[in-house]
């Protein structure tokens, strides 16, 4: 049980103080209490005489500056321009609005017409192209030339495509032959020489 507490040490050398020691070192000390009086300490301010008042200090305007005469004249000329500026720009705008009242009209009248003949059973008026006929004829030609041109490209490939294929196969019927002959019997050309003589 000795190990679990800690071992008591007599070192000269270790000094500890404590607060009685501190007391004893401290000088005395007393403490001075003032008395003060709460009227000095809270005093209520006082209130300022009514006699003074406050004026508002006026400043003198300053003095109104004066156009000269060509300035004026300026301005008159200006204002002159820009009347009739609005008067060039009102007539413009009543020149329009005029315009589309009337493009207003004229479809309305239109729309009114077209209702009528839809009432009516009136079928619409069937428009003609106004095409020249040697135009449209030269159209037709042109278009039958390209069809044609391109039939006889596509006959010539296909042509073309067939003898690579029939070529094709003969190689490979050739390359057949050569490799699995077919067999000989007995009277045919060449029996004899391949398999009894022995002929290569």
């Amino acid at each position: 049980m000795s190990d679990v507490l800690p071992e008591i040490v007599n070192d000269p050398d270790l000094i500890v103080e404590t607060d009685e020691e501190e007391e004893l070192l401290a000088p005395d000390v007393t403490e001075v209490v003032r008395e003060i009086d709460t009227e000095d300490v809270f005093e209520k301010p006082k209130k300022k005489s009514s006699t003074t008042k406050i004026v508002p200090v006026k400043k003198e305007p300053k003095p109104k500056r004066q156009m000269s005469e060509a300035h004026k004249a300026k301005l008159a000329a200006a204002r002159e321009k820009a009347l009739a500026t609005r008067r060039a720009n009102a007539a413009e705008k009543k020149k329009v609005k005029d315009l589309e009242n009337k493009v207003n009209e004229k479809q309305k009248v239109e729309k009114i017409k077209k209702l009528e003949d839809t009432l009516n059973d009136v079928p619409p008026p069937k428009q003609k192209a106004e095409i020249d006929e040697t135009v449209i004829q030269k159209a037709i030609e042109e278009a039958l030339t390209r069809q044609e041109m391109a039939r006889q490209k596509r006959k010539q490939a296909k042509k073309d495509k067939l003898e690579e294929e029939i070529a094709k196969a003969k190689a490979q019927e050739v390359i057949r032959q050569a490799v699995y002959p077919s067999k000989l019997y007995a009277g045919d050309q060449g029996f004899a020489s391949k398999h009894i003589y022995n002929f290569q």
